[in-house]
């Protein structure tokens, strides 16, 4: 009911203001740089747009900070990235929206035990999204780690961007081998959830390997 409810809000904003534009940055792997390219590409869009009309959120967080709130004047339990970005371009999105679900210590155990409603991780960031996705003309999704983190609570990237309707852009270390079938492994879950991947980011590179 619940989440019927926030889709019904939803729909009425809809038709009452103009959606702007989303992309999720997510990784094939740790230690990527997916946070680094969607820092750079948050940078570039907030020269090109202006930090009023830029937004940035983390849907799933593990490590996290607490952070005061301007606009409601609460601390936030928020994830280490959003306080960075959030602090660098003095962003205008609440925080609380930038970072509407953290997987703290003993969040896993609590869902398994039936103690937290997958639905609700859904409202949840569905809410967050939709608030910033209506103030913003872009927004950058930034994913946690690889496509598959966070399945063991239903709530890994490739869920998230369903759920949100976006794309994806994939960020590989540089390679061969590897680094195509870390892509393809990440792409085919994907498109299991019926996610598109509209491009990718070959990171850290050497300059010698560059043809």
């Amino acid at each position: 009911n619940n989440l019927r409810r926030s889709i019904s809000i939803i729909t009425a904003r809809k038709m009452s203001k103009k959606r702007g534009k989303a992309i999720m940055i997510a990784a094939t792997r740790e230690h990527t740089g997916k946070t680094s390219v969607s820092m750079a590409l948050l940078n570039h869009l907030i020269e090109r747009y202006g930090v009023d009309n830029v937004g940035y959120i983390k849907p799933v967080g593990q490590k996290w900070v607490s952070v005061l709130d301007e606009k409601s004047g609460l601390s936030h339990q928020v994830d280490k990235d959003v306080k960075v970005a959030k602090d660098h371009w003095n962003l205008t999105c609440s925080v609380k929206d930038m970072s509407p679900l953290v997987l703290g210590a003993g969040y896993t155990r609590r869902y398994l035990d039936g103690g937290i409603d997958s639905k609700l991780q859904d409202k949840v960031i569905l809410e967050a999204f939709e608030n910033l996705i209506y103030e913003k003309s872009v927004v950058i999704v930034e994913g946690t780690g690889h496509v598959g983190v966070g399945s063991i609570v239903k709530c890994n990237n490739a869920h998230v961007a369903k759920l949100l309707g976006i794309d994806v852009v994939l960020v590989a270390n540089g390679g061969l081998g590897s680094t195509y079938d870390q892509l393809e492994l990440n792409r085919q879950m994907c498109l299991a959830y019926r996610v598109n991947v509209t491009g990718v980011v070959i990171n850290k590179v050497m300059g010698s390997k560059i043809d």
